[in-house]
Parts: structure tokens; sequence; C-alpha cells
């Protein structure tokens, strides 16, 4: 892998002095959430404003379907906490991923996806979801990588079993562009899992020489400074 990039040093050297600092939290709007998803119990326990840590917490929760589909709310409140259309695109999620009667159990595969991710880690969890795009282009529709990486990173960050897996979105993939060629296009799509692999063993490699967590790492990246 690549040598750490100079922008990243430089980041990682203005965090360290400024006493490193969490992200910061986001506000989000909770009768807007209540709109598109009702009156689920998670959308009254969520903190507002809402970090890292608070969606942390709904994750260490997951024991059924139920609880993974607040985790995965969670996750999407925090990822569109900024915006608008962040509950409508949640819901549209949960809709188009939901017939039961035709074998189409969104929050049961949120269960199964948590449980792999927990298990054996973010790679094995997103090689699950190619797989199943393979066989089912319909698989998690509209659910893309940019907020599954989301779902399983917070849920690697629950487990003890395993290492925690970055986060990719479009920040970060537009980062590597810039700065990081050598490690190839990271392409936001579930054609493969080669870019999320490429991607998050880099980042290990990174974290690992600059003795933070790789999650610290692409916070480092995410930082608009």
């Amino acid at each position: 892998m690549p040598a750490v990039p100079d922008d990243l040093r430089r980041r990682f050297q203005k965090w360290d002095a400024n006493g490193r600092p969490p992200q910061m939290p986001f506000e989000w709007k909770k009768g807007n959430w209540q709109k598109y998803l009702g009156s689920r119990s998670i959308l009254e326990t969520l903190p507002n404003p809402i970090d890292r840590g608070g969606v942390l917490e709904s994750f260490k929760l997951i024991h059924d379907s139920d609880s993974a589909l607040d985790a995965y709310i969670a996750s999407y409140l925090w990822g569109y906490a900024g915006t608008g259309f962040g509950p409508y695109r949640a819901a549209r999620v949960i809709k188009l991923n939901t017939d039961v009667e035709n074998g189409k159990d969104f929050s049961g595969e949120l269960h199964r996806l948590a449980g792999i991710a927990m298990t054996n880690g973010g790679n094995a969890a997103f090689e699950h979801v190619v797989e199943q795009r393979q066989s089912n282009r319909k698989f998690s529709a509209w659910w893309g990588p940019a907020f599954a990486t989301k779902f399983i990173s917070f849920a690697t960050k629950a487990s003890d079993q395993v290492a925690t897996t970055p986060i990719m979105d479009s920040i970060v993939a537009g980062w590597f562009r810039k700065h990081c060629k050598e490690v190839g296009p990271l392409r936001l799509n579930w054609n493969s899992a080669g870019s999320y692999r490429r991607y998050t063993e880099c980042m290990a490699e990174w974290a690992e020489e600059l003795d933070i967590e790789p999650e610290q790492v692409e916070q480092l990246i995410f930082r608009r400074d």
C-alpha cells in the first residue's frame, strides 16, 4: 500500500495539535423524521444533536430484526442530519425492500448483515451484499455503499470480535482520487467488493502508521479543512 499521503499527514498533525477533537454532532428535526417513519421509539431515544457515539449505542442493542431496523434509522439519521431529504430516502429504502409475503424482509436482512459484520468483519458484510446483488439486482434497492458502509462500520464498531471498518462515501472516494491514485478508483456501487477491500486495507495500514484507528483516518479525510 502507498505511504501516508502528505495531505492526510497534515490533517493528522493539525488534529493532533488541537487535542484530537471528536467530530462535531449534528442537529436533526424530529418532526421531519416522524413524518416519514412514524412514531418509532428510536426517534424518541436518539440524542439531539447526534454524534457517532449516539448512533453506536443503537448498534450495541441489536438483537433482532426490529432493533437492527432501529440501528439502520440511527445511521441514516446521523448521515443525513444536516439535510431535509434524509427521512424520505430512509423510508424509501425500507418501503422498497419490505414485502414479507413476497420474500422481501429488509429488517431481517439488516439483522443478518449486522451479524456478519459483527462476527466476520466489514469486508465479509460488504461481500455478502455484493453476492446477493449478483443474484438479485433488486436486493437492498436504493441502499448504496455510501450508506450501507455506515451501517457496516457501526456494526463492526459495536463488536468486540472484529476490527472496525471505516465508512466509504463520495467525499472519501473523491479524496482518494486526488491524493492517492495508487489505490485505484473507489467505486461506490455493488458491482465488486474489490474497491472496499482495497480501501479498508489501505486505511488499516495508515492507521497503524499514525497510531490511530481506521475510522479516525476516515474522519480526518472527511474533515473539510
